[in-house]
């Protein structure tokens, strides 16, 4: 890296100052060290002896090539500190206030945290095992323990029914661990945490802002929303898995439940494109033609939704006529409709 000029003769000033400053103080000790200057009285001193030997020394010659090697130096450690990026320090400094407080990564401290977590999971005291295992993950970072630890965390705190703290461990081992060799199992949970959190609030209606204190099993705010983002968190980190349909079709209902047409229709769009041989096809193109009919809000109004139903429409009668029967009939008057709003268009 190119230094600015002022820095450059800033950091050679310095060293070849330093190194003139050590020349001339070992070689006037030595000078001092064998002088055989003699006081000629009580605090005097042969001032013409001194300058003698004053003339008789050799000028102090500086060393270019130490000082070239120390400016190379100098050099070096500012390219690698320009090189360090702020995740590189965040990390050292991060590892530096843990030596401070004894928490430094230590794999055999870690793993006795984990055996002590799996034989408390084993024994069925759930929540001291999680406690156990993200110490356990913590405390030897960046490694196959820390996955381990980390999933058995979150099913620690699944079986112990804490389902919103269990939700944000198996997200974080999916943020750590993106490509997780737990990907299979962690799928199922956060569908039936989402599940769970859907029928709820299909029953109680819970208003998103209010606070939850007393029931566990449930996050402190937006119930329904965190079943959506636990929907979302499948289709994101495991969208060729076997869930991954199912947790699409799942959110586009439960948003359709609620009168939520944009949402549940971006939800029926995203299956019908990603997932064109999934079983939940058809259902997912009749809901997202009713969606589409819902959003539309008149010819004063944008038309999209009212083309997007058009496209709908033609593509279940060519491509599931057969599996229509008697819905075949009413689809056909759906046709019809959007013809007769395209004409009301044209009017405006």
């Amino acid at each position: 890296m190119k230094r600015p000029v002022f820095h450059s003769f800033l950091v050679y000033g310095v060293h070849f100052a330093a190194v003139l400053a050590f020349v001339l103080t070992v070689g006037g000790c030595a000078s001092m060290k064998n002088s055989s200057v003699k006081p000629m009285g009580q605090g005097h001193v042969d001032l013409s002896e001194v300058e003698r030997q004053l003339k008789e020394e050799p000028d102090p010659q500086v060393n270019m090539t130490e000082v070239e090697e120390a400016a190379q130096y100098f050099e070096e450690e500012d390219q690698s500190l320009s090189a360090m990026t702020a995740e590189k320090f965040s990390k050292r400094l991060k590892l530096a206030c843990l030596k401070l407080v004894r928490l430094e990564p230590n794999e055999e401290i870690a793993l006795a945290l984990f055996e002590q977590g799996v034989q408390l999971f084993e024994q069925g005291e759930y929540e001291d095992a999680a406690d156990k295992l993200g110490w356990a993950g913590f405390r030897w970072p960046e490694t196959p323990l820390e996955e381990d630890a980390l999933f058995l965390r979150a099913e620690s705190l699944f079986f112990a029914n804490r389902y919103a703290k269990a939700q944000r461990a198996y997200e974080k081992l999916l943020k750590r661990f993106d490509s997780t060799r737990y990907m299979d199992r962690v799928s199922p949970r956060l569908f039936a945490i989402a599940q769970y959190w859907e029928k709820l609030d299909q029953i109680y209606d819970y208003h998103p802002l209010a606070a939850n204190f007393s029931d566990k099993t449930r996050p402190v705010f937006g119930t329904f929303g965190n079943s959506i983002k636990a929907y979302r968190t499948i289709t994101m980190h495991d969208p060729n898995g076997l869930w991954a349909e199912h947790a699409t079709m799942a959110a586009g209902n439960a948003n359709y439940i609620r009168g939520e047409y944009f949402d549940a229709a971006n939800f029926y769009d995203d299956l019908i494109k990603n997932y064109p041989q999934s079983k939940h096809l058809l259902p997912a193109c009749e809901l997202n033609l009713s969606s589409k009919l819902l959003m539309y809000q008149g010819p004063e109004y944008d038309g999209t939704a009212l083309k997007d139903a058009e496209v709908l429409t033609d593509r279940l009668l060519t491509q599931f006529g057969s599996q229509l029967k008697d819905r075949r009939s009413a689809l056909i008057e759906t046709k019809n409709k959007i013809t007769e709003a395209y004409a009301e268009r044209a009017l405006h």
